[in-house]
């Protein structure tokens, strides 16, 4: 094994070390989701406040790893002789021994099954958002009375009046 074989190597060992939290993330964001739906679904809003706050908090303490990927990615780029982004997973295999090959490979199999559940996740995440949306437009609209009314009205100087006939919620029982 000549030398560049030798530090590209030891710079794998260090994108699997990467690899892996980036795995660990994608999991955790899965997570994320499933807690958030399951939520909004039981209006718990105090919990849906703390579990917003801990995905802040995540995505923090998550871009080192991002900041980690991107120089190494320079790193091997520079020690291959290429743009980094032509630096893939699928290119760095052909150039390391085995059993550093073998492992890039899990981790590539498991990082798409993971980046293909979150896209599925997040499009179930945001069909749920937009359903409670609809929901609470359509709430509004028939607790306050605007629906089937016009808009806001204007006097003959151009002043917005609001419709005359538009029911409000009566307070009194």
């Amino acid at each position: 094994m000549d030398h560049q074989s030798s530090i590209i190597n030891h710079q794998s060992e260090g994108l699997l070390e990467v690899l892996d939290e980036d795995i660990r993330h994608l999991e955790q964001t899965l997570s994320s989701l499933d807690a958030l739906r399951s939520l909004l679904i039981k209006r718990r809003e105090a919990d849906l406040e703390e579990l917003l706050g801990a995905i802040r908090r995540q995505a923090e303490a998550y871009r080192p790893n991002e900041q980690k990927r991107r120089q190494l990615r320079q790193d091997l780029a520079a020690d291959l002789g290429c743009d980094p982004g032509a630096v893939t997973l699928s290119r760095l295999q052909g150039e390391l021994t085995e059993p550093l090959r073998t492992a890039l490979a899990q981790r590539q199999v498991r990082l798409r099954s993971l980046a293909a559940r979150l896209k599925q996740e997040y499009t179930l995440t945001v069909l749920l958002l937009r359903d409670c949306s609809r929901l609470n437009r359509s709430l509004l609209q028939a607790l306050c009375g605007t629906a089937g009314r016009g808009g806001a009205t204007y006097t003959p100087s151009g002043a917005a009046r609001p419709p005359v006939a538009a029911t409000l919620m009566s307070t009194q029982l």
